[in-house]
């Protein structure tokens, strides 16, 4: 049996991967929640809550495995009670910068420091980081969402950086940032415009997108940036 170990799996796009790995023969899924457990179970399907922010938690979690073949960080925020994704910089909070940055870029590297012995024991272990294009400095022709661009941005550099030790010391692993693509979520509900030519993916599509490029990629590929249509993303 393969392990897969999904951070934020009681969320739309993390509940939905889990759900399509239970279909498929082999895999047995780790999940964590934040708050509520969620109400669907599986025999191969684990639940434990976790707060991805507190790094004890992780560790926890993680060093109890004694393998891990694919580790998923499905977890983000983009706009808090308070406060919005920002249209100018007269909206710009430092708090919510902060707490931004807490939860959409530290948790993949606390992930790596204290699950890398379990990644190491798996054959060609694949770990995938949730981004966003809109993390991606070079495709940034709109401006605005600071807190959530520079963010994502930052994680895009962890895992590029992350990906150049791992070649060293688990030249097996395959480590990307990935853009789901514009997915119907309760993060993404509020900025979704159907008028638009956008194209809007379910959960179970995004999941499957996802999944076909995780069955395709390889060691070489490690350190790079995806979008959901199989296309690298610059960074």
């Amino acid at each position: 049996m393969r392990q897969a170990v999904i951070i934020g799996a009681s969320g739309g796009l993390g509940g939905a991967l889990a759900s399509l790995l239970l279909k498929t023969e082999g895999w047995r899924v780790l999940g964590t929640y934040h708050c509520t457990e969620p109400l669907w179970q599986h025999p191969l399907m684990t639940w434990q809550r976790l707060d991805a922010r507190i790094e004890q938690e992780i560790a926890a979690l993680v060093t109890r495995l004694p393998k891990i073949d694919l580790l998923i960080n499905a977890i983000g925020i983009l706009t808090s009670h308070h406060q919005g994704p920002e249209k100018s910089i007269r909206q710009f909070d430092a708090e919510h910068l902060m707490r931004t940055f807490e939860i959409n870029t530290t948790p993949i590297l606390n992930l790596a420091k204290h699950a890398q012995p379990a990644l190491k024991a798996s054959h060609e272990p694949k770990i995938l980081a949730l981004s966003a294009r809109v993390g991606s400095i070079a495709d940034n022709h709109l401006g605005g969402w600071y807190s959530y661009r520079c963010a994502k941005a930052a994680l895009n550099m962890a895992v590029k950086t992350l990906a150049i030790e791992w070649q060293r010391s688990l030249p097996k692993a395959t480590l990307i940032a990935y853009h789901p693509g514009t997915v119907r979520t309760a993060l993404s509900e509020p900025f979704l415009n159907p008028a638009s030519a956008r194209i809007i993916l379910s959960p179970a599509q995004a999941a499957a997108h996802c999944l076909q490029l995780l069955e395709a990629i390889t060691p070489t590929d490690t350190g790079t940036f995806w979008d959901w249509q199989g296309q690298k993303i610059p960074w």
